[in-house]
């Protein structure tokens, strides 16, 4: 048995006939850029996610860097942001042309410290951009009463957290806007790429050259529909693994008072690489996010000197994410469970 990280195949096949329907529609209209599936989409998710505005992008990451550029951040200002991330955060930063300031994570969550984030205030701070890692929420509350003190933007990075919530509320709502992903791998996927930029009032020009295109919004369409589905069956998943895995090694999780969306089941454990291994050969793959921080990636060499960052450092070397995919099987999950605890316990 191998037990794939992704299954993308399985999870599109099931709906096959209503992309077929899809394509049929679309291709009719004669429409394929700016018609009525984009705007309908836009609408559906504003409704899920209780926001003004949306604007359906063709990426998370352009989305970042149109909320930067709307929110006038440009030569000059510093965004504050996480070293623990995917890297286009902070390109998009650079993308704008601020300067990105990097301020350490939590221990629990591997979230933006709001001590640190705080600490690292100077007067040409604009934004802080509050990355929702893996899909767990992160201290909003904090973080809104450290934007309101100094007079700063808040973006919400929730590209890896559509269907979070937190205090009730889905994230996406909380800060001055929102962006988020729809890449294949993530809980709401789209069949190529795509993303969204969300807020109250939005007042940002995009080119339509960047707006997501018709086919893919009417497939997120589809698959919105079922997304509160998914995110039941990866918490069931997820609840799972914590009773069984809790003694063994420590569980990445949310802060209080939130309900993540599980887009990854993250474990911290000095014996990372080892355990990776020994899953492989148990036909389990598992993925590490991220085996670098930002400050120790050559792609951002000068950008951070003399930066460091422990919390970051040590979440680099120790994070593995398990297999949670919504079709993953108890069977599936039993035998990653399995793995897990017999290299434990032989030490």
């Amino acid at each position: 048995m191998f037990i794939p990280f992704y299954d993308l195949r399985d999870e599109n096949l099931g709906f096959l006939p209503d992309f077929h329907a899809a394509l049929e529609r679309v291709v009719k209209s004669g429409r394929f850029v700016l018609g009525e599936e984009l705007t309908k989409f836009e609408k559906e998710l504003g409704g899920y996610l209780g926001v003004d505005e949306v604007i359906g992008l063709k990426s998370g990451t352009d989305a970042l860097y149109f909320a930067l550029k709307g929110l006038g951040i440009g030569k000059g200002d510093e965004v504050i942001t996480t070293p623990f991330t995917f890297p286009a955060t902070v390109e998009a930063i650079l993308r704008v042309g601020a300067r990105p300031v990097l301020a350490d994570i939590e221990p629990e969550t591997l979230c933006l410290s709001p001590e640190r984030c705080e600490a690292a205030i100077t007067k040409r701070t604009k934004a802080i951009i509050l990355v929702h890692l893996f899909g767990n929420c992160a201290e909003i509350d904090r973080f809104i009463t450290i934007c309101q003190a100094h007079n700063l933007f808040l973006i919400e990075d929730a590209a890896q957290a559509i269907g979070a919530e937190y205090r009730g509320r889905k994230l996406g709502g909380f800060g001055t806007c929102a962006i988020f992903s729809f890449y294949p791998t993530k809980n709401l996927g789209a069949l190529g790429n795509g993303g969204a930029l969300v807020g109250k009032t939005l007042d940002i020009d995009c080119p339509n050259s960047s707006r997501l295109d018709e086919l893919q919004a009417a497939f997120l369409r589809i698959k919105l529909t079922h997304l509160d589905e998914w995110l039941k069956r990866r918490e069931r998943l997820a609840r799972r693994y914590e009773s069984e895995l809790s003694p063994f090694v420590k569980i990445v999780k949310s802060a209080p008072q939130a309900q993540p969306n599980y887009h990854q089941f993250a474990i911290l454990t000095p014996s990372r690489d080892r355990l990776r291994q020994l899953l492989l050969k148990d036909g389990v793959e598992t993925k590490i996010y991220y085996p670098e921080p930002i400050h120790r990636q050559q792609r951002f060499a000068g950008e951070f000197p003399g930066s460091h960052l422990p919390e970051a450092e040590r979440a680099s070397a120790e994070t593995l994410c398990l297999p949670i995919r919504q079709n993953l099987t108890d069977a599936e999950q039993e035998v990653i469970i399995n793995s897990i605890v017999k290299f434990f316990k032989s030490g």
